[in-house]
């Protein structure tokens, strides 16, 4: 039992914190990569659905 909360404990001193800027910078990255395929997405359904109304005449 004493060997786990050693193990436990030597594990949570490996864990490494992000800096607030390091944060900040992987969220900016995250949004704007999320925007990016939505807009991708947003782009490609627009171009299908006037492909499929030129086709059938809708």
């Amino acid at each position: 039992m004493l060997s786990f909360f050693k193990d436990a404990i030597g594990e949570i001193k490996k864990l490494y914190i992000p800096s607030k800027k390091e944060t900040y910078i992987t969220t900016a990255t995250i949004v704007a990569t999320i925007v990016i395929v939505a807009l991708a997405i947003l782009s490609a359904d627009f171009l299908i659905s006037k492909i499929i109304g030129l086709i059938f005449g809708l």
